[in-house]
């Protein structure tokens, strides 16, 4: 049969949640961006406590919105301002939508987050990939800045940085917005990771000055809540009535609502970690010795690129083989397969991490 499918939907795509080798039983998963220490206890209690009878209506409830409007009340975000999307990834799909047309560019690092460029191209537009700065692969927000033409729909920042987990402060990506701004260009800022930084280091801070900003977060990293699919954008009032003609009120399902809302109240649970990501991260780039180091990052983050010196090396291989399951760099654009994305595990499995970064450096 010849359907008229739009032809960016038949090209061959990158996405490291299908590509990833299986886990084999006694490995140890350093893989995707969960939170390793897992959800807060009150998500737990809330689910043990749902009414199960719910199950049979629509989710009409208000409730998650109301608690993220209590949880950034500092910032005067409003219900009005909020749309509800299963995580951040479907988040992403969505905004992609409002801006595509033909032509049209967005503007971002690489490497980033492979879904987002793989979805921007499928949508009918095109990454523009501004390669990150010097050996340790450093984010240059100017060069983003300088990428803009009269094409670009958008500049697109994840931040904490997914391969790498570095950061820009709020300041610089404040400075981003006002800028873009002037071009009449969005930003959108992907804080997945961002609840494993304290709430002052996200660009929601400056909500309500721009117009131009959209932030997209997600349940499933700081706040361990990956298997419920949970995740929101923050966006103007235009931005939000635009979001929810190619959307649905039912974004998020009932159960994934409570137990999100129930998280919240564990207020800074994504960082009550921060030492212990910071030491194993110490520990691994020690480790490495100078065959293999870590690319720029934030500490506090448990994500991290690592890098062999020989382009050759195939890294995820090298460290499968001794038992650690990592994501490729090959999966990302502007690296190749002598890197690898690690997940710090729990404190406890640092040390077979460890050892296996070690043992991949010697070979």
């Amino acid at each position: 049969m010849n359907m008229k499918i739009r032809p960016q939907l038949l090209q061959p795509t990158k996405s490291y949640a299908n590509h990833t080798p299986p886990l084999k039983a006694g490995m140890l998963d350093c893989s995707l961006g969960v939170n390793p220490y897992g959800c807060p206890q009150a998500a737990v209690d809330a689910l043990r406590q749902f009414d199960w009878t719910r199950l049979s209506d629509y989710p009409h409830d208000h409730s998650l919105t109301e608690a993220l409007c209590r949880y950034w009340q500092g910032t005067g975000l409003t219900a009005e301002e909020i749309t509800l999307t299963d995580a951040s990834i479907a988040a992403l799909y969505h905004i992609n939508q409002l801006f595509a047309a033909p032509e049209a560019e967005v503007v971002g690092f690489a490497p980033s987050f492979t879904d987002m460029v793989v979805n921007v191209n499928m949508a009918g537009m095109r990454y523009v990939q501004v390669p990150l700065e010097d050996a340790s692969c450093r984010e240059d927000p100017e060069a983003l800045l300088a990428a803009v033409t009269d094409k670009t729909v958008m500049l697109y920042l994840d931040n904490p940085n997914n391969p790498t987990g570095q950061t820009l402060p709020p300041e610089t990506v404040e400075h981003l917005v006002a800028e873009a701004g002037k071009r009449g260009v969005c930003v959108l800022v992907d804080e997945a990771y961002g609840d494993f930084l304290p709430e002052e280091q996200s660009v929601l801070q400056c909500w309500g000055k721009y117009d131009n900003l959209i932030v997209t977060r997600t349940f499933s990293k700081g706040f361990g809540l990956a298997g419920l699919r949970a995740g929101y954008i923050v966006a103007s009032p235009q931005v939000t009535a635009c979001l929810a003609r190619i959307t649905n009120p039912y974004m998020m399902n009932a159960v994934s609502r409570t137990a999100a809302a129930a998280a919240l109240t564990a207020r800074g649970h994504g960082t009550l970690h921060a030492a212990e990501f910071a030491a194993a991260k110490a520990a691994l780039r020690q480790a490495g010795g100078s065959a293999i180091r870590m690319l720029e990052t934030n500490d506090a983050v448990p994500i991290c690129t690592l890098c062999h010196r020989d382009p050759s090396v195939d890294l995820q291989r090298l460290l499968y083989d001794q038992g650690v399951l990592t994501v490729s760099g090959a999966d990302f654009e502007g690296l190749g397969p002598n890197t690898v994305r690690v997940r710090v595990p729990e404190q406890q499995s640092v040390n077979r991490l460890v050892d296996a970064v070690a043992a991949a450096a010697k070979e």
